[in-house]
């Protein structure tokens, strides 16, 4: 499952207010209530509407965790954000996947010479 995002400066605006942080540190949280304000803020459903309630945007993280997991989700507003100029366009978040594939690898690695 792929979601959608669409920031603009006043989504952006509403989770800082909402927060009480700047959307750098904002992304440093990736607990499911920080996940959860980020969907119900910028995902984009299939009809092309931005937002929606918190009860969807925690069902939308039960499916995406079926075939995914939290960290890919957060990279994928990570990326979103990127595009959208409100983060750092050096931010390599293609790098940031390989990492983290790198470290799950080295820990299966890890646990198999057990």
């Amino acid at each position: 499952m792929k979601l959608n995002f669409k920031f603009t400066a006043s989504i952006v605006d509403d989770i800082e207010k909402t927060k009480g942080l700047p959307i750098e540190n904002c992304v440093a949280d990736n607990t499911i209530n920080n996940l959860a304000l980020f969907i119900q803020k910028a995902s984009v459903d299939e009809n092309g509407a931005v937002g929606t309630s918190r009860a969807v945007a925690l069902s939308k993280i039960d499916e995406y965790l079926v075939d995914n997991e939290k960290d890919s989700l957060l990279i994928d507003i990570m990326e979103a954000l990127v595009e959208a100029g409100f983060l750092s366009r050096a931010l390599d978040v293609s790098n940031m996947r390989k990492v983290i594939t790198k470290k799950a690898s080295q820990m299966n690695e890890q646990l198999s010479n057990m």
